[in-house]
């Protein structure tokens, strides 16, 4: 394991991290995925917790939205659309594209039933495709989670406006370039985790970095 100095303190730059659940998807792959106009999906998905960790969502009830972190286990099926609005400047870490360092999504997901005794979540909203793995899950809060008064860039907002945000229940598939949204990553993931592995998933640099999306972008 290699490490970096930070401070007075030795930091490792490989870390390891462990599904704590999966999502129960209709998406089988990502071309299946439906987005409305005004958000990535109105789809419903259960996330199918393991073991001891569906307990772990007691108090979660009475909070409308939810944060999702996962692990986009299938970003290396993702390839750059030809004639997308992404100009040649616009590097990974200003998109949304699954292509990362490290796999990770991010969603805002609207919850609709959270029970604690059989470990199991519903929500609206997450496009994981079925099988993904859930890292970790937060209460949405406004206070802290909502800033009205973000913006984006032009070629970002001349995309909404005229792709993400033209019509309702439209399909964009693998290549879609998901530059854009406050809330998510998109889905197209590439990890260890499968459904019914629950051992812990390395999320270091070996995962992602090579990449040659990822290097190009």
């Amino acid at each position: 394991m290699s490490e970096s100095e930070t401070g007075s303190r030795t930091v490792p730059e490989t870390f390891a991290v462990r599904a704590i659940g999966y999502v129960t998807s209709d998406y089988a792959a990502p071309a299946d995925v439906r987005h409305s106009h005004d958000r990535w999906t109105e789809d419903v998905s259960v996330i199918r917790f393991v073991g001891r960790y569906g307990r772990l969502l007691s108090g979660l009830e009475g909070y409308s939205h939810a944060v999702l972190l996962f692990w986009i286990h299938r970003a290396r099926e993702w390839k750059m659309p030809k004639g997308h609005h992404k100009p040649k400047h616009a590097k990974v870490f200003a998109t949304r594209m699954p292509v990362r360092p490290n796999p990770i999504g991010v969603s805002a997901v609207e919850v609709l039933d959270v029970s604690p005794e059989t470990g199991r979540m519903t929500v609206r909203g997450l496009d994981a495709v079925d099988g993904t793995p859930i890292l970790d899950v937060k209460p949405y809060i406004a206070n802290f989670d909502s800033v009205p008064e973000a913006t984006v860039p032009d070629w970002v907002a001349e995309h909404l406006d005229s792709h993400f945000h033209g019509g309702p229940g439209h399909s964009h598939g693998p290549a879609h370039d998901h530059a854009h949204g406050p809330a998510h990553d998109h889905p197209h993931g590439a990890g260890h985790a499968e459904p019914g592995q629950h051992g812990a998933s390395a999320a270091g640099p070996k995962e992602e970095h090579n990449h040659p999306e990822a290097e190009r972008l």
